[in-house]
């Protein structure tokens, strides 16, 4: 549970070590340095740092008139409400930073994620829009990915709207094919490569972005947000389709 526990307070602002103060805090009430350092399992000389930087964020209270000094953890109601306050802030400020943000729109956006959690953010972005282009690996995916493939069948049969539409090419494998037999629907074709090309990148197009991720020896992707990279991108997609075997 304190593992648990750990994440959402990381989430929430503090370091892991902070995460780690505050909850040995709370679990034993009031502590001196030495008893919170046993409880977190940190140096003594670390836990005055932390403490420090807790007290100044209103996170932790001193008790200054015990003999030795002793510490006691605010009530937890207070991270909440300062997340509140930090959102409410931050929609207040967003018309200012997507003003900032969107003045360069001749420059493209890149936005590089890495491991499969990053991945998998820029692919749920996929399934937002009306069209979506890819030249894919199914086994290339499934490698680091298993569960993904299942995840695109039940997309493709039961949840892709019927306004969207899609396009896939894939690897002429056993894999891919059983893939294609399976998730193929009326808004949703399936080509394969001519035999023998290959690659080692999933490529993805949607809504101006042409997404390139590494299916090979590292896991990341690479987003491009560009509508003259988009377009030209899109037609090389397009001649290549025509090449590809139904």
């Amino acid at each position: 549970m304190n593992e648990q526990l750990t994440k959402i307070l990381q989430q929430s602002g503090f370091t892991e070590k902070e995460a780690l103060t505050y909850i040995a805090l709370s679990e034993l009430g009031s502590a001196t340095v030495t008893e919170i350092a046993q409880r977190a399992k940190l140096k003594r000389s670390i836990i005055y740092l932390l403490l420090e930087g807790l007290i100044k964020r209103g996170y932790v209270s001193f008790i200054p008139d015990s003999k030795i000094n002793r510490y006691v953890a605010v009530e937890p109601t207070k991270i909440v409400n300062d997340l509140k306050n930090t959102l409410t802030n931050l929609k207040d400020a967003l018309p200012a930073l997507l003003a900032i943000y969107n003045q360069s729109l001749w420059k493209p956006k890149i936005n590089y994620f890495e491991g499969q959690e990053g991945v998998l953010s820029v692919y749920r972005q996929t399934e937002m829009v009306k069209e979506a282009y890819y030249i894919t690996s199914i086994s290339g995916v499934a490698e680091y990915m298993p569960d993904e493939i299942d995840r695109w069948i039940d997309y493709f049969k039961n949840k892709m709207p019927a306004s969207n539409k899609c396009k896939q090419i894939l690897r002429d494998t056993t894999r891919d094919r059983e893939f294609a037999k399976q998730a193929q629907k009326k808004n949703a074709e399936f080509k394969f490569l001519p035999k023998g090309l290959t690659l080692d990148m999933d490529i993805s197009l949607f809504d101006n972005k042409v997404a390139l991720t590494s299916l090979k020896d590292h896991l990341f992707i690479v987003v491009i947000e560009s509508k003259a990279l988009y377009n030209s991108m899109k037609t090389i997609f397009d001649l290549l389709w025509q090449q590809c075997v139904k």
